[in-house]
């Protein structure tokens, strides 16, 4: 028999692959930027999407913060797998593309057959169940935290991230040693025995029983016998797993490779080449299937006499067919994005306090004739599932309020209200909370006092447009230092701001109604932010204000911290008390009121600790200040912040032993006597 000559004829999946896998590179760098959000390594990842769906089938939430995008394109990867086949796996998984040169390397070096695991053997039937359990763990995760548990190890994800992303640490490592050395020992060993999206894509290869499983599940959930979504998810691995090691030539594939037994001459080139190993050679004439067939046309391109060729209903349709797997997988991407782009999702969709009868046949709640929805944009602060939902218990808390909706990628609600007693003002103001943001701090040794000017402003009702428009006045550079907001339609934002400062009311409608805010990113560049701030007048006149006041209501607002713990307040009354005072001017940023809970949980389990605070000492210097009395000192005191270890209680059986979370080691302190009412906020 002559040698085979194996030519470059697979040109189309090796181009596709590696184009997928360069503009993952570009975008995920930076060098290619689509838009001015930072790039998600998730965005058109269909597990991300699969995840989404069973998370919001379950509980009517998504997580994170997932858009339409990533749902359509778990939808588009499960029906182009019914009704087409693995083609994702094939041809775009940038997993998959590193199984590939990783096979390619070992030949390369010598060693071409690796280490050889057929197909149907016991152990490749044992290994197999591994995927299946994998992705039970991920979707019963999700849907019981609304949170994407597969960032917790997917190689691409903690790769894409740079290892800085929502990961796991061992678990990413132990993945990535997974594909790497299992993928240059063994074919694709990745897809065929971890990959979880691998065992949703064959479970989808047997299309009829999925759909009457999730279609009976909805239809139980309509008629009101509720399935818990757990056994629905087990049925799905489980029986996913039986299927393809028991029946692993699905019958139901559109799309098939085609064999010709008469022009076959059992060289075995093409079970050789195949990635997964599936012996072509023996098949029948006509139409074959596999579980693990991604349609990536190996077998075809070194096939020497023809005989294997991609079809339709086990018929050839000519030899340009062979292109069509490749172009199909870019135009199902190309759907899904666009399919995204027509709906978005609501992250969170819950309704409460509405009329139905309870079990006795009691009618209670608001008749639904009564209730209308507002539409609320602008939410700048609900961006993800957790915002959501402490969202959603803010509204909880509103009379007349009985549900929402929560759209995060265009920070937009719907909000479910009893027109009785709310109206869409009403609401907003209920909503709404008054702020105040620091752009620079004055020198009270420098000045007496300020000015105070203010401006109505209107789209600003989100708790962070405030800090926005601060940033925008900031990037100016004038001595403005500070705004304040307070609800009223227009918005009263009262700005702050050197007696030499006299911005006139053109100034003020330049920087409101700018359209796009630049804000510097850790690691250097810059972010662009779309706003729609609406500027509508400036009120006439002015209000003066002295510096320590003003000072003072700011660190008040923005800054200050109070812990005291009641048992200790009451038990050393009217005993001697002193405060241990640390001034520091970086106490007035926001990361410092962040990490005050830790400082007061590590004080707070000694006795004589009274209270943590931080305020604004008497040369209105910010400062961190602990009350005490004894048996504590300040020496005690001081030995306490210095050590290297904290004692943090996070629950009564939960006591935990952290790093430290501030540096008090350069930092020095000062002793005075305790004065009741010294620690009130002024």
């Amino acid at each position: 028999m002559a040698k085979h000559k194996f030519q470059f004829k697979n040109w189309q999946k090796t181009l596709v692959q590696w184009g997928v896998l360069i503009s993952l590179i570009l975008v995920l760098t930076g060098v290619v930027k689509l838009g001015s959000e930072k790039p998600d390594p998730e965005a058109w990842c269909p597990m991300g999407g699969l995840e989404a769906l069973a998370t919001y089938a379950a509980n009517s939430t998504l997580p994170c913060s997932m858009s339409s995008v990533q749902v359509m394109m778990g939808i588009v990867l499960a029906v182009a797998v019914m009704l087409l086949g693995k083609l994702f796996c094939g041809y775009l998984c940038p997993v998959g593309t590193v199984e590939d040169f990783l096979m390619g390397l070992r030949k390369a070096l010598g060693w071409k057959k690796g280490i050889n695991i057929r197909n149907g053997s016991p152990l490749d039937k044992f290994l197999r169940i591994f995927k299946y359990a994998l992705l039970f763990v991920i979707l019963y995760s999700t849907v019981t935290a609304s949170e994407l548990f597969c960032k917790n190890l997917d190689p691409y994800y903690a790769v894409a991230t740079g290892f800085k992303g929502e990961i796991t640490l061992w678990m990413s490592i132990t993945s990535l040693v997974l594909v790497v050395a299992g993928g240059f020992f063994i074919n694709r060993f990745w897809c065929r025995y971890v990959c979880p999206l691998g065992a949703a894509s064959n479970s989808f290869k047997y299309w009829i029983w999925v759909v009457a499983l999730f279609g009976g599940a909805l239809l139980a959930g309509i008629y009101g016998w509720q399935i818990n979504w757990t056994i629905v998810f087990a049925v799905f691995c489980g029986a996913g797993y039986l299927l393809e090691i028991i029946a692993p030539k699905p019958v139901l594939q559109l799309v098939t490779m085609v064999k010709d037994n008469s022009v076959c001459n059992h060289c075995q080139h093409c079970t050789r080449h195949c990635p997964y190993g599936i012996d072509l050679c023996k098949a029948g004439d006509g139409r074959f299937t596999h579980v693990d067939c991604t349609l990536c046309g190996e077998c075809v391109s070194a096939c020497n006499t023809g005989a294997i060729q991609p079809g339709i209903g086990g018929r050839v349709k000519g030899k340009g067919w062979k292109y069509v797997p490749a172009i199909v997988s870019l135009a199902a991407v190309a759907l899904g994005i666009w399919a995204g782009t027509l709906f978005e999702l609501p992250t969170i969709n819950f309704k409460w306090g509405i009329e139905q009868a309870d079990s006795t046949g009691v009618v209670k709640g608001v008749p639904e004739s009564r209730l209308v929805s507002v539409k609320l944009e602008g939410l700048r602060s609900v961006k993800c599932y957790g915002s959501s939902m402490a969202f959603k218990a803010k509204l909880q808390s509103i009379p007349g309020v009985h549900g929402v909706k929560t759209y995060v990628h265009h920070h937009k609600a719907e909000v479910l209200i009893d027109t009785t007693r709310l109206n869409a003002e009403s609401l907003r103001e209920a909503i709404f909370t008054p702020s105040m943001f620091r752009i620079w701090t004055p020198d009270h040794n420098k000045l007496d006092s300020i000015k105070i000017v203010t401006i109505r402003t209107e789209n600003m009702y989100d708790r962070v447009d405030l800090n926005y428009l601060g940033l925008q006045i900031r990037n100016t550079g004038r001595s403005i230092f500070g705004l304040e907001s307070e609800f009223a339609c227009p918005m009263i934002i009262r700005v702050y701001m050197s007696p030499e400062e006299n911005p006139d009311e053109e100034w003020f409608r330049e920087i409101v109604e700018k359209k796009m805010l630049s804000m510097p990113v850790h690691g250097g560049g810059t972010k662009d932010t779309p706003v729609d701030f609406k500027f509508v007048k400036m009120e006439p006149g002015y209000q003066m204000m002295g510096v320590k006041d003003y000072l003072h209501k700011m660190f008040a607002v923005t800054s200050a911290f109070t812990a005291e713990f009641c048992q200790r307040v009451e038990q050393y009354e009217g005993k001697d008390q002193w405060i241990y005072e640390i001034p520091d001017y970086n106490y007035e940023k926001p990361i410092i009121k962040r990490t005050m809970p830790f400082v007061s949980n590590h004080l707070s389990s000694h006795e004589g600790i009274i209270g943590i605070y931080t305020r604004l000492n008497s040369d209105c210097v910010p400062s961190i200040q602990i009350r005490f009395a004894m048996p504590m000192n300040s020496t005690k005191v001081k030995e306490l912040l210095n050590m290297d270890k904290w004692t943090i209680t996070y629950a009564k059986d939960d006591v935990r032993e952290v790093d430290a979370k501030m540096d008090f080691k350069k930092t020095s302190g000062s002793v005075h006597k305790y004065v009741p009412g010294e620690t009130d906020l002024k």
